[in-house]
């Protein structure tokens, strides 16, 4: 595949463009760890139609909610470790297996589905107290505050700062070739439409939010470099960012400080 997009591209541009833009909207899901699947038969289990999609959405508890938003190829039992210390303090656990992932049906998704299941959950199960969010979940948050979803808090770890980032990423990892990348480009601008670069950055977006939030960013993170922490950061009026070390993109979701600093914010009143 990378032979083909970098020494064909050059000579195929819109072939391999469309084949890079099918690609670009296609889930993986990963095995769910154990703590994930004890968490998730203790759940109270439910499906959400949202457009073609049925969406598994997963609950624990009693109280005010916080919501729990995966990242691409997460799930929403990877909140399992927030659960108990979330219950500790009074709220109620709620987390959704965006399409195409976990439980969930489908294969692929975008950011502007993701933020119609929340509009959707919001619908269904009220304003969240609280919102949490795992790398491609706080720009899903970041976008779906800005379109009728409302939380008095928001806790975003590893969340990327904007779509060229990830289109890079992207290209990187297949070793585009220049042309195919910006066919692949094109393509996109076409299907979204309305500035698709500005409207879905999580920067752009978090500078008309006031909503106070708390963004954790490790700094061995080699999925999302920190610094897109920091920029969001630096855009979101009054967010605080907290810089970890030796937790990388995943296991920050499970470190215990990392989960008290969050439960602590959403907390406060």
């Amino acid at each position: 595949m990378r032979f083909l997009f970098h020494h064909a591209g050059a000579l195929l541009p819109s072939v391999l463009g469309r084949w890079a833009c099918w690609l670009w909207f296609r889930s993986r899901r990963f095995p769910e760890s154990a703590a994930g699947a004890r968490a998730v038969e203790a759940a109270r289990r439910e499906t959400l139609t949202v457009g073609p999609a049925r969406v598994a959405v997963y609950r624990w508890g009693r109280g005010p909610v916080v919501w729990f938003v995966h990242g691409w190829s997460g799930c929403g039992s990877q909140v399992a470790a927030f659960v108990a210390p979330l219950q500790a303090a009074g709220f109620q656990v709620l987390a959704p297996d965006l399409p195409g992932h976990g439980r969930s049906s489908g294969h692929s998704t975008n950011i502007l589905e993701c933020a119609r299941v929340l509009q959707r959950l919001q619908q269904h199960a009220g304003i969240p107290d609280a919102v949490i969010t795992h790398s491609f979940g706080g720009m899903v948050l970041a976008y779906a505050l800005n379109h009728g979803v409302h939380t008095r808090r928001a806790v975003c770890f590893c969340p990327p700062a904007d779509a060229r980032f990830l289109v890079d990423g992207f290209a990187r990892t297949l070793d585009m070739h220049e042309r195919v990348v910006a066919n692949l480009c094109r393509r996109l601008e076409r299907r979204f439409e309305h500035d698709f670069w500005d409207n879905i950055s999580t920067v752009s977006n978090a500078r008309r939010l006031e909503v106070p939030a708390l963004l954790i960013h490790d700094e061995d993170d080699r999925s999302v470099p920190w610094q897109q922490s920091e920029r969001i950061a630096a855009a979101w009026r009054g967010a605080r960012f907290l810089k970890t070390r030796g937790l990388g993109h995943g296991r920050i979701l499970r470190n215990a400080d990392t989960v008290a600093a969050a439960v602590h914010f959403i907390a406060q009143r």
